[in-house]
């Protein structure tokens, strides 16, 4: 008989934290300890900053910008999931955000369980908002008016159906069910349908209604049905603020004190911009080290009474619906999917979801120690790190927990990120999350099999290897359509590729993509449009990794440095052929 297969996504994770040797033994023992017994490595890039782009990768096999791009995720596409469902497997996922995971993946599961609920305001800042502004120029064309329609329709489909479930009680929604206050519940799916029907009759006319009222269409007065502050029980929040206050201050003491010493501000690089009058970054730095200092945003959700640490379930949570939908499933072949947020920013460190008490306490006995052992000459984020012990100390439960019910050793396991982590401040940036910088794409992974040899993996690998690798691990047939490599056989390559266009719309002819690549000597990041020649797109970033590893130091307008990244130049050239290949260039 096949394995299991369980594949844990933890949002949000850069590998050289998860793996620090300063503080890995403190943030991550399990996970540390399985890396020795794994097929793992240090050079796991993901292909984009955050997660929409990052699952085209993760999911699909391919790269980011492939088939149409990511703004149309898994539409016309192969997700991993949906093959082990077409070779026998019960396929269980948690949906992180509804918008995130389009119905274009409903062939890939059997139980899906909410961990989030729907709201348009997501919708419309990173998917309509920009055509709001292209319709006043009236410049959409058909192509983008039918991927904008489909993109809505899909939406309708996801919360009308995510309403119903809500409102039923349905058992994938039991992680929220009585969070949530339904009391007009009928209404709000009445107007929803409503507004379906009128958007069916004529999407393009109810898609330019919409672009004209913007914020005042009707589709805005629609209450989000998400958790809210419901998701915590007042007492037990009144007694975790007066036991552990004390441990949060203490946190923040911690940081500020040890980033003071050790976090140095980049002088040299402040004082650069601002001869080059490049003021901008020159201010982002400064504020990249006063945030460095200390969570800031820890201390404000503190001092207001931790009204919400975080929108989804935790992983505790999480980990107890997988428990018993394994336990219901024990008898047949099974994939997992679990992808969590614990560790994403706004960070959580504790089961803050909670009514059980001594589960907190453990928690917290969990937190002390750590501070209690932080090593000398600490620089980051604690509170990050306290994270990503939390979910090691979860994963290190799962792994009992498949021990206990005797099939463990009936299990292949993947832990990995989709993305890195760019809120550690450490080293200081002058801007988060859209750059290239190595935090946001360097990740952990470790593929843990009984039956399997540990290796490291040294050099680069992508993101997109992890679904071929999921499939060999239980030898099902790689689908042609998916590009990367098995880890369980893969050498890796030399170089590794970023590729995205920000985030929010399928605009490709007018968006320039941000194309990277990062070798041991260089990392070269372009701005390319599709209907450019190559030659004529713009290097924008070029940091030589060999003596600037922390990539303060561009060098794209240095003399001759286009000799210099010829190999550079030329990956990039070869992959933006391939993807012009594939569009219609005007």
């Amino acid at each position: 008989m096949k394995k299991n297969v369980l594949f844990i996504v933890i949002d949000s994770v850069t590998n050289d934290i998860l793996f620090n040797k300063n503080t890995s033994s403190l943030c991550a023992p399990f996970l540390n300890e399985l890396r020795k017994k794994s097929i793992s490595g240090d050079k796991m890039f993901s292909e984009a900053p955050y997660t929409e782009a990052a699952l085209m990768c993760l999911l699909g096999g391919i790269d980011t910008m492939d088939n149409g791009g990511y703004m149309e995720r898994f539409k016309d596409k192969t997700c991993v999931l949906e093959v082990f469902r077409n070779n026998g497997y019960k396929v269980f996922y948690n949906n992180y955000y509804p918008s995130i995971y389009p119905s274009y993946m409903a062939p890939g599961y059997d139980e899906r369980k909410y961990i989030e609920g729907f709201q348009f305001s997501h919708i419309w800042d990173y998917r309509l908002k920009y055509y709001s502004e292209i319709f006043g120029k009236n410049e959409i064309n058909n192509k983008e008016y039918k991927i904008l329609a489909d993109m809505l329709d899909d939406n309708f489909k996801n919360w009308i159906i995510y309403l119903e479930k809500i409102r039923d009680k349905d058992s994938e929604t039991s992680m929220l069910n009585g969070n949530i206050d339904v009391s007009d519940i009928d209404n709000d799916i009445k107007q929803i349908k409503f507004e379906y029907e009128k958007f069916s009759k004529d999407n393009k006319k109810y898609l330019n209604s919409l672009f004209e009222q913007k914020e005042n269409h009707q589709l805005f007065n629609i209450k989000t049905y998400m958790m809210s502050d419901k998701v915590h029980d007042n007492i037990v929040r009144n007694k975790v603020i007066e036991k552990y206050k004390n441990t949060f201050d203490r946190i923040n003491k911690i940081d500020l004190k040890n980033n003071l010493l050790n976090n140095k501000l980049p002088i040299k690089n402040i004082i650069k911009s601002i001869i080059n009058k490049d003021f901008k970054t020159a201010k982002g730095l400064l504020a990249g080290y006063k945030n460095s200092l200390f969570d800031k945003d820890l201390y404000d959700r503190i001092s207001n009474n931790y009204d919400q640490f975080k929108v989804q379930r935790s992983f505790y949570t999480v980990s107890q619906e997988l428990f018993a939908w394994i336990k219901e499933n024990k008898d047949k072949k099974w994939m997992s999917y679990v992808h969590i947020d614990d560790a994403h920013f706004p960070e959580n460190f504790f089961t803050y979801d909670t009514k059980d008490l001594k589960l907190i306490e453990e928690d917290f006995k969990r937190i002390n120690t750590y501070l209690n052992n932080i090593p000398k000459g600490y620089k980051g984020s604690i509170s990050y790190d306290l994270s990503l012990m939390y979910c090691d100390n979860i994963i290190k439960n799962i792994f009992k927990f498949l021990e206990k019910e005797k099939i463990l050793n009936d299990t292949s396991i993947v832990i990995t990120a989709d993305h890195g982590f760019s809120y550690y401040f450490s080293p200081v940036r002058e801007k988060y999350v859209i750059s290239s910088y190595r935090e946001n794409y360097n990740v952990p992974f470790i593929v843990w099999s009984k039956d399997i040899k540990n290796k490291m993996i040294n050099n680069y690998c992508s993101t997109k290897d992890i679904p071929a690798t999921l499939l060999d691990l239980v030898d099902i047939k790689i689908p042609k359509v998916f590009k990367g490599q098995s880890l369980l056989e893969s050498k890796g390559q030399d170089y590794a590729l970023l590729e995205y266009m920000g985030g929010g719309c399928p605009d490709i002819y007018r968006r320039p993509i941000i194309l990277g690549v990062r070798t041991d000597n260089y990392d070269v990041v372009m701005e390319v449009y599709i209907n450019k020649k190559f030659i004529d797109n713009e290097i924008k970033e070029v940091y030589n990794i060999r003596k600037d590893p922390f990539e303060y130091d561009n060098l794209f307008k240095q003399e001759n440095i286009k000799e210099k990244i010829k190999k550079e130049l030329q990956i990039l050239e070869n992959r933006y052929n391939e993807i012009i290949s594939q569009y219609e260039v005007k």
